[in-house]
């Protein structure tokens, strides 16, 4: 089987590269995938905050609140400088790895075409964001369709940013298999109930249960229709949730920058899947323990957040947990 990228990267010093078709892998999301897991890169790169930072050019334009977009600002808004040696390392363990197949022309031009992805993301465009999602699954989940990460925030992201109208859905259906569409029109979902952060706790609280665990039943984020996975679609879409959460992990200096609340996210998510025992995914992963008041804050704003958010446009975060009925919960 013939592989090629669905991008080519040019390793450079700094995180700023040229895009190509598609999105730009940077050193950290290079390392990602080559590493299968994250890492703390402190000793080898410099985060510095980037005068030219501007929120409002970003997926978090929407936010709203001095305090929440003082927060936001300060975690995303950095660029980083990377010592040649990370630099060399990083590019030669990258070019050792099997490269994603390339994606089908048609559902490239419905994305190119049909949809919007052209604003800037957490950390580079959107299409850098979805390009490390898609590649990282393609190499460290290949049991099932990277592409539902490609496809990710097609029906939604969490400040409310659609790069897709409702309206397109069913064609966006005929480019998919049935098991990619419900991943993809889940996703947006899951993540709120991620967020919001009492999906995991009530969930957590039933850890010695979950082989009662039936299923889910949610709210699509883009126009609030009833969805339904069941246990085994939940745990694979959990697993699709942990490659997106690496994304959002910082360079560097986790113990201080823990109380960023995605990464708070990211560290749940691993936690509950490795007790659960349904880490399919490969992620190699150090973690660290989010604590202190500062994470507590923005826990809480985030729930906030969440919430108003999904208010606004008229989606219930409401779900119910399905058990099977021997079960006494």
């Amino acid at each position: 089987m013939t592989y090629e990228p669905l991008m080519e990267s040019v390793p450079t010093a700094t995180d700023v590269g040229t895009p190509r078709t598609g999105g730009y892998l940077d050193m950290r999301r290079q390392a990602a995938i080559a590493k299968g897991g994250i890492t703390d890169h402190r000793g080898e790169v410099m985060v510095v905050r980037d005068p030219n930072f501007d929120l409002d050019k970003t997926i978090f334009q929407t936010l709203e609140g001095l305090v929440p977009r003082a927060v936001m600002k300060r975690d995303i808004g950095v660029v980083a400088y990377w010592n040649d040696a990370a630099v060399q390392r990083i590019a030669r363990q990258y070019s050792r790895i099997e490269r994603p197949l390339s994606i089908d022309q048609p559902l490239t031009n419905f994305m190119m075409l049909e949809c919007n992805f052209s604003m800037e993301h957490a950390d580079g465009s959107f299409m850098d964001h979805l390009t490390f999602c898609h590649d990282y699954c393609a190499v460290h989940y290949k049991e099932h369709s990277p592409r539902v990460l490609l496809l990710h925030s097609i029906l939604g992201v969490g400040t409310n940013y659609f790069p897709m109208e409702a309206e397109k859905i069913p064609k966006l259906a005929e480019l998919l298999t049935p098991f990619e569409m419900k991943h993809i029109e889940s996703f947006p979902s899951i993540l709120r109930l991620l967020l919001s952060w009492q999906l995991l706790p009530e969930l957590q609280a039933k850890i010695g249960s979950l082989d009662k665990f039936e299923g889910i039943k949610f709210h699509r984020v883009i126009d609030n229709q009833e969805l339904e996975l069941d246990a085994e679609e939940f745990w694979v879409q959990l697993n699709y949730q942990m490659i997106h959460f690496l994304d959002f992990v910082p360079t560097a200096d986790w113990e201080k920058n823990v109380s960023m609340t995605i990464f708070q996210g990211c560290l749940a998510l691993y936690d509950f899947l490795t007790q659960a025992g349904q880490m399919r995914v490969t992620v190699s992963f150090d973690p660290v323990a989010a604590s202190g008041l500062l994470a507590k804050i923005k826990r809480k704003i985030s729930v906030k957040k969440v919430a108003e958010y999904s208010k606004k446009i008229g989606h219930s975060l409401d779900y119910e947990l399905k058990w099977a009925r021997s079960s006494s919960l």
